[in-house]
């Protein structure tokens, strides 16, 4: 299990000896799909880490709905802005599949390795790689329309953003389950895009540019 945060820049330089710390102050939890990691609010205590699975920072509007604002994959850390503001948290987290996550007492971490510069540089790198991709979220939501979201969101998939459903990806987009499938269907019909096993097969991809290149 620890061998998978080696992917991670934070933890590759770490040896057998902070390894053995950092278990004795984490523990490890396997999440079924579906499930709260934890709520918009709560004392963030923790510091998690997703190893496996997949999960979803989210918010829901005033009218109930939720807002997905962003879809992580491992190794990654989860909402650490949270920790390191020594805040609550502002959003809520809950896995899209089965899901194992490392809880890691994040006043014992920051402690033991967060006074290391290096360590510490790492771990600002990460929040602003977060901050960049949520400025690309806003930017996205802000500035296209239904169509250029969705041709946009499909030409940048990623292999996991493809095995997503589409009405995740229609909250990720801040737009209905009913208009992105329309719009699915519209690219289809033109022979932009096909889809095989829910996964998107790109046929025209000058074309798809064309709806978000603007």
């Amino acid at each position: 299990m620890f061998s998978n945060l080696k992917q991670t820049s934070l933890f590759s330089d770490f040896n057998d000896s902070d390894f053995d710390y950092l278990r004795s102050i984490s523990n490890t939890k396997d999440i079924e799909k579906d499930c709260v990691v934890f709520y918009k609010g709560d004392e963030s205590k923790n510091l998690h880490v997703l190893l496996e699975g997949s999960v979803k920072i989210y918010k829901n509007n005033h009218k109930g709905n939720e807002i997905i604002l962003r879809i992580i994959e491992p190794v990654s850390f989860i909402a650490q802005l949270a920790n390191i503001e020594y805040m609550s948290y502002p959003s809520s987290c809950a896995t899209i599949s089965n899901s194992k996550i490392l809880s890691i007492d994040f006043k014992k971490f920051e402690d033991k390795f967060l006074n290391n510069p290096k360590s510490s540089l790492l771990f600002m790198k990460s929040l602003t790689k977060m901050t960049m991709k949520l400025e690309e979220t806003v930017s996205t939501n802000l500035t296209l329309d239904s169509t250029s979201k969705v041709a946009k969101h499909i030409f940048e998939s990623t292999p996991f953003d493809c095995s997503l459903n589409h009405k995740i990806s229609a909250s990720m987009l801040n737009i209905t389950p009913e208009t992105y499938s329309r719009v699915v269907r519209k690219f289809k019909d033109n022979n932009i895009i096909d889809e095989i096993d829910g996964k998107f097969i790109i046929l025209d991809g000058e074309e798809l540019q064309k709806y978000f290149n603007i």
